[in-house]
């Protein structure tokens, strides 16, 4: 819920920004600081369980829930006192958001030690890594908005966005994808995976040093070549993510979300290495990154974290597989226009048109990209009502009533309970279950524990 109460936010932000103080680099710091730093620490707890193959105890959940509240607290002083210029306030904020993301390191480190060993350990250090970006991208920029002159703030700004975008967020979303991918086309992960993940992180780690180091050194060659090891990596183990596709194709609303933000992404990526490479100076730099913010915000983080929180609702919410299948028939309502236009739309903003169509495809684009929200809203009460119609079925016919309609239509000699027939969509599922090295959900991970318990 969290993330969806910052998404909320965020259109507010929109809707409202001639009237709200720095209301470009307050939507770009809810999407990433807000709702994606929420949904970060939340699915890597989440996913580092599954993997790890514990179950959290209530404390742990109870624990999660203070570590989201803090986290909420110190990201809401940011984008107060960023915009009225309140050091001091920016300062608490960012405090409070490093120590709950080191504690939330450390309660994994502790995990992993406990846990018996399994494949896949590799993702729970990714997260680990990711979350010791994350202080030292927050300090550069606790140093942004204590003001410094042109030259050094284009340096501080890669600086900043280096660990907190390439680091904290980009390691985190690297380590998840290595089984949330196939988990999300249904198919079989590539062989290699596990081998490549492993391989990829010592490239992507030197590379966030290279880039943040080259500018801190104001020398924006050495930043590119960093750019160049970085994507290197990313590349190495992007090819694992191909096989899926290739047996399944792209056929859901979560994983071509997921899929166009993987794409904006190496396009930001791209984008930041042409920068570094063709301005003239460090102010120069700064005004380019702004212009470019979009495709990292709305491009990358917004439908990475849409994709994502559509294809784990219906997991974590349904009680059966037909109720887990009516929250996905929701969730995938408008699914063509939800994807093609915010994607057409953030294209044309970022062509030379005039600023009044701009305005307009901004707005659209906005608007496509947030009928999620009320979709899934739409889509809880939907679920909620089918799983309370199943159990009042099911309490019926434990009391040798059966519902009506099933006992009119049902032939003499029949059990009052007959089986339901499989969708093929059901039987699809169940054919790849038996598939050897099959991905899975976190959820029914858990469920094949508890059921061996």
């Amino acid at each position: 819920m969290g993330a969806i109460v910052w998404l909320v936010v965020l259109i507010v932000v929109v809707i409202f920004h001639e009237q709200i103080l720095s209301s470009d680099w307050l939507a770009i710091h809810v999407t990433f600081l807000g709702a994606l730093t929420h949904s970060a620490l939340v699915w890597s707890e989440y996913f580092a369980n599954t993997l790890l193959k514990t179950k959290p105890k209530d404390n742990e959940r109870q624990m999660q829930d203070v570590r989201s509240l803090i986290v909420g607290l110190g990201a809401l002083l940011v984008f107060i006192g960023f915009p009225m210029d309140i050091w001091v306030m920016v300062l608490v904020g960012a405090s409070l958001v490093v120590v709950v993301v080191l504690w939330h390191a450390t309660y994994l480190l502790r995990k992993m030690k406990k846990a018996l060993p399994g494949r896949f350990r590799i993702v729970i250090r990714y997260y680990i890594t990711a979350a010791l970006m994350l202080p030292v991208g927050a300090t550069f920029g606790v140093l942004l908005a204590f003001g410094f002159g042109d030259e050094w703030r284009g340096r501080l700004m890669i600086a900043h966005m280096t660990f907190n975008l390439l680091g904290w967020i980009g390691l985190t979303v690297v380590g998840t994808l290595v089984t949330f991918w196939p988990t999300m086309i249904r198919a079989r992960m590539d062989e290699r995976s596990e081998r490549l993940v492993k391989q990829a992180l010592w490239p992507l780690l030197v590379g966030i040093l290279i880039i943040s180091g080259g500018a801190l050194l104001g020398q924006t060659l050495i930043s590119l070549l960093g750019v160049v090891v970085y994507a290197g990596g990313l590349i190495w183990w992007g090819r694992s993510l191909w096989k899926p596709i290739a047996l399944k194709g792209i056929r859901e609303f979560a994983p071509a979300s997921v899929g166009a933000a993987m794409v904006w992404a190496i396009v930001g990526l791209t984008w930041i290495g042409v920068i570094l490479a063709t301005s003239s100076d460090w102010p120069e730099v700064t005004d380019r990154i702004v212009v470019m913010a979009p495709i990292l915000a709305f491009g990358f983080a917004l439908q990475i974290l849409l994709g994502a929180l559509s294809y784990l609702l219906p997991v974590l919410m349904g009680r059966s597989p037909q109720n887990v299948a009516v929250y996905q028939d929701g969730l995938n309502t408008w699914s063509t226009f939800r994807i093609t236009v915010p994607n057409m739309c953030l294209l044309l903003y970022l062509l030379s048109v005039p600023d009044s169509i701009r305005i307009v495809v901004a707005f659209l684009g906005i608007f496509a990209i947030m009928t999620a929200i009320p979709i899934m809203m739409i889509s809880v009460v939907r679920g909620l009502k089918h799983r309370r119609q199943q159990e009042t079925e099911k309490g019926s016919s434990q009391q040798g009533l059966p519902p009506l309609t099933k006992w009119l239509n049902e032939p003499p000699g029949q059990s009052a309970e007959p089986s339901q027939p499989r969708t093929p969509d059901q039987t699809s599922k169940l054919d790849q279950s038996s598939t050897p090295d099959q991905a899975t959900t976190p959820a029914q991970t858990t469920t094949s524990k508890e059921s061996h318990e």
